[in-house]
């Protein structure tokens, strides 16, 4: 195979590895900011030219780690994966006043993650604010919203991992119980912490299509709803029929 196609391939998969670590970095709705962000574009593309100049360094050494057959193929993975490796590593660690700083390959790109850091967020506050719609939120109950709008949202989630869910759901504890803030500044605060861990537009669709069920009253202080008892409510108010229980 011709250097060229070797160095095309290596390079595409040491930006697919970039790109990945940025969609599992930025849940709320990566597909929208990231191809927003100039920072995003320039850490992958470092990501490709580390690939790239792997590849040519190794076979400039002529490197076939042990392998008599194959040799191309195994260049190209080491390449396309160690350059990441090398990235994120360091040659020695320093003390700037009082933090510790890494210098090396790894204190390049974590500038570049710091920035695109800082313009996600600017770009995401501003989408994740929609939430807060006063149109929208006008006639809810309170506390209604923030015991039933995160089991419904989670009810449409099919893969939302459970560590996630467990992390959420005591973010959410912790919200509902600051005493420093009112009911409906709580209301709000769980609509933008849902909209970071399932997107904006999950939420106010739950919330336009699942109106009904954020009416009532607010449950009893000590006897929360079920989970399962909140979604049949929300299909019964949606025009769904209800599901036996399990067993």
């Amino acid at each position: 195979m011709a250097v060229a196609w070797q160095a095309l391939i290596a390079g595409a998969l040491a930006g697919s590895v970039g790109l990945a670590e940025l969609l599992g970095r930025y849940r709320s709705d990566p597909t929208h900011v990231l191809p927003r962000s100039v920072f995003a574009y320039l850490y992958v593309l470092i990501n490709v030219g580390a690939g790239v100049a792997a590849l040519l360094l190794i076979t400039a050494l002529n490197w076939t780690f042990g392998q008599s057959s194959h040799v191309d193929l195994w260049r190209i993975l080491v390449a396309g994966f160690g350059a990441i490796a090398f990235f994120r590593s360091s040659f020695f660690v320093t003390r700037i006043g009082s933090a510790t700083v890494n210098i090396g390959p790894s204190l390049v790109l974590g500038a570049l993650l710091d920035a695109c850091d800082r313009e996600v967020d600017r770009m995401s506050a501003e989408r994740m604010a929609e939430v807060m719609d006063v149109q929208e939120l006008s006639g809810l109950d309170p506390a209604s919203v923030m015991y039933a709008l995160p089991v419904l949202s989670l009810a449409l989630m099919q893969n939302f991992p459970a560590a996630e869910q467990a992390q959420l759901g005591a973010e959410l504890a912790g919200i509902r119980n600051a005493e420093t803030l009112g009911e409906q500044a709580k209301m709000r605060a769980i609509l933008v912490q849902l909209a970071k861990y399932l997107s904006t537009d999950v939420v106010r669709n739950v919330l336009v299509h699942g109106r009904e069920a954020f009416l009532g009253p607010a449950p009893v202080t000590g006897e929360v709803p079920s989970p399962q008892t909140l979604i049949e409510q929300a299909r019964k108010e949606l025009g769904e029929q209800p599901t036996e229980p399990p067993g």
